[in-house]
């Protein structure tokens, strides 16, 4: 399993971050993506590139993996009391 690095980003700024993906992607820092966008209407918006149907699933899989790990260490301190 690959290391997960988060890349840090503008977090209230949709605009400002995808232009630091966009920088570090010019930089030959992205080499594919996954992407998944809320739209004003609530639809979900998906996009990919440089991947194919089992590399999305690789990348999908490890922002799952992200977003469990922050779950995790934001409840922390109750899963330690459980001890």
């Amino acid at each position: 399993m690959a290391k997960i690095i988060r890349l840090k980003t503008p977090q209230d700024n949709v605009v400002e971050a995808l232009e630091t993906l966009l920088e570090r992607a010019r930089g030959g820092e992205v080499l594919g993506f996954v992407f998944a966008a809320k739209c004003p209407d609530g639809n979900i918006a998906t996009s990919w590139a440089n991947v194919d149907v089992g590399g999305r699933n690789e990348l999908t899989s490890h922002l799952q993996i992200d977003v469990m790990y922050a779950v995790v260490e934001a409840n922390m301190d109750r899963l330690v009391e459980r001890l």
